[in-house]
């Protein structure tokens, strides 16, 4: 079978057009469709900005963010099953990319909940916070300008940054909290957790770098990542979660570090996207506007 693979390669390869022929039938196609130009352009930004790295840094503060974030969630849990006679796991097993972080400190907390826990892991997170909006900035910084000159954290857009997240986070829960009502309540939560998260990213976005454009520039990108969100935490609470509850004994710690890593990857790189498709449909309406200008 080995020796028949590079013989079904070259056959391949010999039945598609030259690299030439497929660029010029590129270029003819982007002049024809503005929308895949568009998409074309989008994806040269994200390369040329290194996307998939920076995916990457945001996936690691989003790490740095959420550890502290699910010790308090956990200490707040556990006050909170001390008085309902229920554990933490069992509260918190329907939030999705949360529920991934916290099930696990849950089941390594051994009731140890305490409000030194919850004071501790608030400080933590205040200083995660900020790193976090620090790498978020420069992300929209160089996908805006190609520079990381202005992405500066200021303290008034840090604090709308945090209280921010705080929606988008209370969201989540509150998403998995209706979850299997019935499917007209999960219709209706599904639309509602899009249009919610498309319009506090797009509050988050104004914090952020993004040179002169409007709000309504901005729209696209916050959109992309309402969208994506749903789709990650579909994801998370159907396939990564079941997973994790199915082989925590097969695949243990690192199973379910796996599953945290990858979800946090496709949250950076949403984070990335949407930056860039806001940019890229920003200079082309900037560039439109201004051919118009020199024809007239």
């Amino acid at each position: 079978m080995a020796d028949g693979e590079p013989g079904l390669v070259a056959r391949v390869k010999g039945r598609l057009p030259p690299p030439d022929v497929l660029r010029a039938r590129l270029e003819q196609a982007r002049r024809r469709m503005p929308l895949l130009d568009a998409g074309v352009e989008a994806v040269e930004r994200d390369v040329e900005i290194g996307g998939g790295i920076l995916a990457g840094a945001l996936a690691y503060r989003l790490f740095l963010f959420f550890l502290p974030f699910a010790f308090m969630l956990v200490a707040v849990l556990g006050l909170v099953s001390q008085a309902t006679g229920s554990t933490p796991k069992e509260i918190s097993r329907d939030v999705g990319l949360v529920a991934l972080v916290t099930n696990e400190v849950a089941s390594t907390a051994k009731g140890g909940y305490s409000i030194w826990v919850l004071l501790a892991s608030l400080v933590v997170l205040a200083y995660a916070t900020r790193v976090l909006y620090r790498a978020v900035s420069i992300v929209h910084a160089l996908a805006w300008e190609r520079s990381a000159a202005t992405a500066k954290a200021r303290w008034r857009p840090f604090r709308l940054f945090g209280l921010a997240l705080l929606v988008e986070l209370t969201l989540a829960l509150l998403l998995g909290a209706v979850r299997g009502q019935s499917f007209v309540d999960d219709a209706l939560a599904l639309v509602a957790f899009v249009v919610l998260t498309t319009a506090n990213w797009l509050c988050i976005s104004l914090l952020l770098p993004h040179s002169s454009a409007r709000w309504t520039d901005l729209i696209p990108g916050a959109v992309f990542f309402g969208v994506g969100l749903l789709v990650v935490n579909t994801f998370n609470l159907y396939i990564l979660g079941r997973l994790q509850e199915q082989r925590t004994s097969t695949y243990g710690t690192l199973g379910a570090a796996a599953a945290v890593l990858l979800s946090l990857l496709l949250i950076g790189r949403l984070i990335v996207g949407s930056a860039v498709v806001n940019a890229t449909l920003f200079e082309r309406r900037t560039r439109s506007a201004a051919a118009d200008q020199a024809v007239g």
